[in-house]
């Protein structure tokens, strides 16, 4: 995994927790608003949520998706830092149930503007452009290594 400097990380961490802490239903709410800006710009990846099967199954699988979305990424952040060994191991598992999904490697920097289309949402304005650049490094390295592990 691609290392990524302190500094990223503790800006990303940061603007996660200041995110975060303004909702009550955080996991879900931002999930979802991370996948309706993922299925404007890559409507295709709406199929990987079941949405060829009907709009009911599709929000269905959207939402259970949402919050599972969520978590991962606080997880992950709050497993980022100088030990990357553990995180590669999770990542790993990630890109593989990602891959049995069917979810395409072109669809990940879809994700990451999606990602911090739902950061911006959350912040507002108080999103610096040297927050938003930590987010995308951050955001382009676990990501790499998901994507790494799918094309295994």
């Amino acid at each position: 995994m691609k290392e990524v400097g302190y500094e990223q990380i503790a800006t990303v961490l940061e603007t996660w927790d200041a995110a975060r802490f303004g909702s009550k239903d955080f996991d879900n709410e931002f999930g979802m608003v991370a996948l309706e800006r993922l299925f404007e710009l890559q409507p295709r990846a709406k199929k990987v949520f079941g949405y060829d099967q009907g709009e009911e199954v599709g929000k269905s699988h959207a939402t259970v998706h949402a919050t599972a979305f969520a978590g991962l990424f606080d997880s992950v952040f709050q497993m980022l830092g100088p030990d990357l060994e553990f995180i590669e191991d999770i990542l790993r598992q990630v890109g593989r149930r990602h891959k049995s999904m069917g979810v395409s490697p072109s669809f990940f920097p879809y994700m990451g503007q999606a990602l911090v289309h739902a950061v911006e949402k959350y912040l507002g304005k108080s999103l610096t452009a040297e927050q938003r650049i930590a987010w995308e490094e951050v955001y382009d390295s676990i990501s790499n290594e998901i994507v790494k592990n799918i094309l295994q």
